[in-house]
């Protein structure tokens, strides 16, 4: 197998031998030692270029026997086409499906962030939060306050950059005439620096753009290509924000899209103090943003450690600098406080993908690797059966001369042909459902493949290059050239050995498709409880939409709402429009301590005071279709001059107002016990954030009567497709106010079926993986079954004329398949079992042990067992026994 051949250093030794025995005749002669050498080396020749010659020689017959297996492998694959299209298409749905998954996994949770030295960049994250403030989150957020105090004078850092989105969506932006949203940031002057992210055009912030709060803006390149077709004059272009002009003067790296979790920012400004650009789209209190006011910790802070500086030293030495800064402007700390405690978290990747995306992911990566392991069994088990009827080829060539390496090296080039089709065409399936796992997912960052999916995916098809060649040639080698010659039809199927591989395999195959079929049944079974789960209003004909306008005072919003609804209703087909400060249907809603009466009520077996709470229009209820149970709705005389009214839903009544008439009590915020509202109505539950909660209690406040006024969502209610009223209602807007675009329209029915997005897309592509794996299964046993028909010809021959009758070969063929694939499914349920308790955390309204996801996927493999074994079993039924032994 390893012939031993002439190699450079053989030669240089053949030629120095040579020219030793030249100049010892030439001594003998009578010539001097270095006469001699000299005559020797003049007779022989340019022993450089000698040496050359052998050299290019070896590698040009390498190259010419490399060329000579190529042309002869792919002459052996062209002459068996079904079996190499067929190994290529199963090795790229399997290779790509892996590649698709883990592009998404690769750039959702192992990507780091793509600046400068990212191993060195962290979040920064605190505890025991100062009670005194707001905040965004108790855990993530910092008031600028505690900033600037660790970028002026902590240590640890170098250095510390800070941002915030400028809404919890995207916000109003124009550029030319037409108003669009985008998601932008407002951030420190260091941010691009800080973090090392070029800008191939223009220039980004400095700490004096932050000082003066300078009108300008820098794109992100992908809103670049996409809004401005990659224009380079767009420098020194104006680029309005929530109507405020910017000039555009940087564009940032391609694959930078910021810094903040889950999400893909297309433009970022220095900090700002307008009102209309306030962090978060909060409306400033008293005139106060979040610049000035130390109370309201809202920016996410992320550094860079120090050059010589740990984690531990860096946060030992900011840790005194922070709990300074983070008490100034709240007054005297309760007794019982604790201090805030900073900390860091790795910037591996964007935050809080791996909450949203994590499980999902890592649960699909599993089963695309059983989906490949089928895929690779298949392909093994057809390499099998294609050589198994190439043994006597094999055995030819042995006995002509052919030795073990150059079968291995047949083999390889064979598997080489067939593993660079599959990869090529993988990648291309791989591209393809990448972007539709992106879409299904919304996820928002790049998913473009880089260097570790190209890695990744060579490591697979190398794995699958060395299995398909080394398989079977260990089936080739197994038996010499005699045997080989031998061997006949009728002898064929007693090679046990042989049959067993290819049992194991199908065996195998049959319990991971148990598996993939006992998960997939279980997803697809929460997908239909979900979507079949009362929400409690009549989600046809509702269409949502946002809009922020540069609102100065309350009455300027009340007055500007009030317009737009009265306008809205005007509109044909249009029944009901309302609005709302906190869309439904979004997982957001505002929480807090509420007064009965004014008093915290009394709650039985620990229960919650929490109540959630929303700001509404009038006719909020009517518009959603909930059904009122007491009282009324809010009407158009609910106003600000008007007594203040509140709606509670039917477990703010059981929780707080127990066996009594809801109607006429008191409600109102516990920090605000001057702010009392009557409760006029009472209204049925009803799922508010998602689809998958359950009641709380919940009250509503008319948003005429509330002193804070910003952006709402305006709900409407028409006649016909919802969607179809939109081009009305952007019209209607503009009319009011040219910089206004809608924020987000979407159906209501659609904004509930966000909330169960990841639920959708894992049930859909498990659905979907079951059914691949269903399919590579019935042609696996197809093709072990249709192989072992074809080597049992004569067997069957002599036993049909020995008396056997066709229903006695077809039970031969079935009972085969069934064997086969009861102890695939005996292997498979525990399996499953242990995947359904996996999965039990993403189950809803169905049990692990579902004994219908169960029966469902015994049935289905039966169901293709039988399928792929039908026509080998009806090719034995009509063999020819007098045509089969004559052909022995």
């Amino acid at each position: 197998m390893f012939r031993r051949k002439r190699s450079a250093k053989d030669f240089e030794e053949e030629i120095q031998a040579h020219l030793e025995l030249e100049a010892d005749d030439l001594r003998g002669e009578g010539l001097s030692e270095g006469e001699a050498r000299r005559r020797s080396r003049v007779e022989f020749g340019n022993v450089g270029a000698a040496e050359e010659r052998f050299y290019m020689k070896d590698r040009w017959a390498a190259l010419e026997n490399a060329i000579r297996r190529v042309r002869f492998a792919w002459r052996s694959l062209a002459q068996s086409p079904g079996f190499t299209i067929t190994a290529i298409l199963t090795l790229a749905l399997g290779v790509g499906a892996n590649t698709a998954v883990f592009s998404v996994m690769n750039a959702v949770l192992l990507r780091s962030l793509p600046v400068e030295d990212p191993e060195r960049v962290v979040y920064l994250r605190t505890s025991n939060t100062p009670s005194s403030v707001g905040t965004i989150s108790s855990t993530e957020t910092f008031s600028y306050v505690v900033f600037d105090a660790l970028r002026r004078e902590g240590k640890g850092l170098a250095p510390v950059m800070a941002f915030a989105p400028l809404s919890n969506d995207k916000v109003s932006v124009r550029y030319g005439a037409q108003p669009e949203t985008a998601e932008g940031d407002t951030v420190s002057g260091g941010y691009f620096s800080g973090l090392g992210v070029k800008l191939p055009l223009g220039r980004g912030f400095t700490d004096e753009d932050e000082r003066t709060h300078a009108p300008i803006v820098v794109l992100s390149h992908k809103y670049w290509v996409r809004r401005f077709a990659s224009d380079p004059k767009v420098l020194g272009q104006t680029f309005h924000v929530n109507g405020a002009p910017m000039t555009i003067v940087g564009v940032a790296a391609n694959g930078f899209e910021g810094t903040e979790a889950a999400s893909s920012t297309e433009f970022w400004i220095p900090f700002q103090s307008r009102p209309e650009l306030n962090a978060y789209g909060n409306a400033p209190e008293n005139g106060k943003t979040f610049i000035n006011n130390p109370k309201w910790w809202c920016l996410h802070l992320i550094g860079r450690i120090a050059p010589g500086m740990t984690h531990a030293r860096a946060v030992a030495e900011l840790q005194p600098v922070f709990q300074r800064a983070a008490s100034e402007g709240l007054g005297t700390p309760k007794p019982e406080e604790k201090l805030p405690v900073l900390s860091f978290a790795d910037a591996k990747s964007f935050p809080g993908y791996d909450e949203e995306y994590g499980k999902p992911l890592r649960m699909l990566m599993a089963m695309v690797v059983l989906v490949l392991v089928i895929a690779m069994a298949n392909v093994v088990m057809l390499l099998l059966a294609r050589n198994a009827h190439r043994r006597r080829e094999f055995a030819l060539r042995q006995a002509l001369g052919a030795g073990r390496g150059d079968l291995f090296h047949q083999l390889v080039t064979e598997s080489i042909l067939l593993v660079t089709a599959g990869g090529a065409l993988a990648w291309a399936f791989a591209v393809m459902a990448t972007r539709l796992l992106a879409n299904w997912a919304h996820i928002e960052s790049t998913l473009a493949p880089d260097r570790s999916v190209m890695l990744f995916t060579l490591v697979v098809l190398t794995i699958a290059l060395f299995v398909f060649a080394l398989i079977p040639l260990r089936m080739v080698l197994a038996s010499g050239a005699e045997q080989a010659l031998k061997v006949s039809s009728a002898t064929a199927q007693t090679d046990a050995g042989r049959s067993r591989t290819g049992k194991i395999i199908v065996t195998h195959q049959m319990s991971l498709c148990l598996v993939l079929l006992v998960g997939a049944g279980l997803l697809v079974r929460t997908l239909r409880n979900l979507e079949s789960t009362p929400i409690g209003m009549q989600l046809d004909g509702l269409v949502v939409f946002g809009v922020k306008p540069d609102i100065k005072s309350v009455p300027q919003g009340v007055a500007f709402y009030v317009d737009l609804m009265n306008r809205l209703r005007a509109l044909p087909g249009v029944q009901n429009v309302t609005v709302m400060e906190e869309r439904i249907g979004t997982w957001w809603s505002n929480n807090f301590n509420m007064l009965v009466d004014g008093k915290l009520p009394e709650v039985a077996n620990g229960a919650a005071r929490t109540v959630r709470n929303n700001t509404v229009g009038p006719k909020f209820f009517t518009t959603l279709g909930v059904p009122i149970l007491e009282g009324r709705d809010f009407a158009d005389s609910d106003t600000a001059s008007s007594p203040r009214v509140g709606i509670i839903n039917e477990e703010f009544a059981r929780r707080f107002l127990p066996n009594q008439n809801p109607l006429g009590h008191l409600i109102g915020p516990a920090d605000l016990p001057s702010f009392q509202m009557t409760i006029v109505g009472v209204v049925k539950d009803h799922k508010y954030r998602s689809i998958t909660e359950t009641p709380i209690p919940m009250a509503w406040f008319n948003y005429a009567q509330i002193p804070m006024i910003g952006s709402m969502h305006v709900e409407m209610r028409v006649s016909g497709p919802p969607l179809a009223i939109l081009p009305s209602v952007q019209k209607t807007v503009l009319e009011i106010d040219p910089n206004l675009p809608l924020l987000r329209p979407i159906t209501q029915r659609a904004q509930y079926d966000l909330t169960i997005s990841n639920e959708i897309l894992f049930a859909r592509l498990a659905g979907f993986f079951g059914l691949l794996a269903v399919v590579l299964v019935a042609t696996g046993l197809y093709g072990t079954l249709a192989y072992r028909v074809s080597m049992r010809t004569a067997e069957i021959g002599v036993r049909m004329a020995i008396g056997a009758r066709r229903g006695q070969v077809v039970w031969m063929i079935l009972r085969d398949s069934f064997r086969l694939t009861a102890i695939g499914v005996g292997i498979g349920i525990p399996l499953a079992m242990l995947v359904g308790n996996a999965l039990a955390s993403s189950l809803y309204g169905v049990k692990p042990m579902d004994a219908a996801s169960y029966l469902g996927a015994m049935v289905a493999v039966g169901v293709v067992a039988l399928a792929a074994s039908a026509i080998p079993a009806a090719r034995a039924a009509n063999v020819n026994p007098l045509r089969a032994l004559r052909a022995e």
